[in-house]
């Protein structure tokens, strides 16, 4: 997906200038992808069939379903960060105290608005919040709206803290913005926290469309060293043989290179609550499959890689 706003991305890199080690402590602040994006080992792409009985040696279908949703995390990340990144690498037009601004610009991809980026240190030194607003050119200054706001609590020493942002699209699109590829989107909310191991990332997106389900949700968690994990729920799926579709809880954690382990448990459809574990080796095929309804599974448990650590 391209960058929704690509010529005011070209207008701030122009700018040169020097930062102050004041300014550097705004710019911590801000998030970065190797932080929050997902990394989960890639694969050439495949297929699998979770409604049958599988093979040891077959791909994973459980690995399949995660990159998936990896892939989908990491792109709507890089709309959120793309500007907060571009950002960071540029010192600001304006200081003033407790206060830092990046604009106003215009951009030619939104016709008729101006931006800036905004950062504000509060009361308590460890907290900054920051807001993308955009206003139409001739507007005064009482007339600035923010598409995109986040938060910052430093905590445990530099870039560790917790943190949020939201992009208010169904905003944006009622005010007159081209979003690109994000109209589906009534909002965007991403909560994190990076204090403490394992680090963790909650996304919630927020449907406009009536025919889409009303809220979609990932979390990702990370330990050092590419272990990670992802948990969230695939909607009207064949999950079991049945005449009903499922909705399922996924949870799938990974190694940096000894393959991972997949679980589901049906939430809706045929079968509620009963579950499913799969794991997969550093080929993402499958080594072990078990049913929650079987005695026995396929394959050797002994074969799953320990991704305890996540546990507790």
């Amino acid at each position: 997906m391209r960058p929704l706003f690509p010529a005011l991305l070209g207008l701030l890199t122009a700018c040169g200038g020097n930062f102050s080690n004041e300014d550097l402590e705004y710019l911590n602040a801000l998030p970065t992808r190797e932080e929050l994006a997902s990394k989960l080992p890639d694969s050439a792409a495949f297929s699998g069939r979770r409604g049958e009985r599988l093979s040891v040696g077959e791909p994973s279908p459980l690995y399949q379903d995660t990159r998936q949703a990896s892939d989908n995390f990491n792109t709507l990340l890089d709309e959120l960060l793309t500007l907060v990144e571009t950002i960071r690498a540029l010192p600001p037009t304006t200081r003033e105290p407790h206060r830092r601004t990046w604009g106003p610009f215009t951009d030619t991809n939104q016709p008729g608005h101006e931006a800036r980026f905004v950062m504000e240190r509060q009361e308590d030194a460890n907290v900054f919040t920051y807001q993308f607003q955009f206003k139409p050119i001739q507007a005064d200054d009482s007339e600035w709206w923010s598409f995109l706001a986040g938060a910052f609590r430093a905590d445990a020493g530099v870039r560790k803290g917790e943190g949020e942002l939201h992009l208010f699209v169904g905003e944006a699109v009622a005010k007159g913005l081209h979003v690109e590829g994000l109209h589906p989107l009534q909002q965007l909310d991403v909560v994190y926290q990076t204090r403490e191991l394992p680090t963790r990332v909650e996304m919630r997106l927020i449907a406009q469309s009536p025919s889409a389900p009303a809220e979609v949700r990932y979390t990702y968690r990370e330990l050092p060293g590419g272990w990670g994990e992802m948990r969230f729920i695939q909607r009207d799926t064949e999950a079991v043989p049945g005449g009903q579709k499922e909705d399922v809880e996924i949870t799938s954690r990974w190694t940096p290179a000894q393959g991972g382990v997949g679980t589901f448990i049906i939430l809706r459809g045929d079968l509620t609550g009963a579950g499913y574990r799969e794991c997969w080796n550093p080929q993402y095929e499958v080594t072990y499959a078990k049913r929650s309804w079987e005695l026995f599974g396929t394959g050797d448990v002994s074969t799953c890689p320990d991704v305890s650590g996540f546990e507790g």
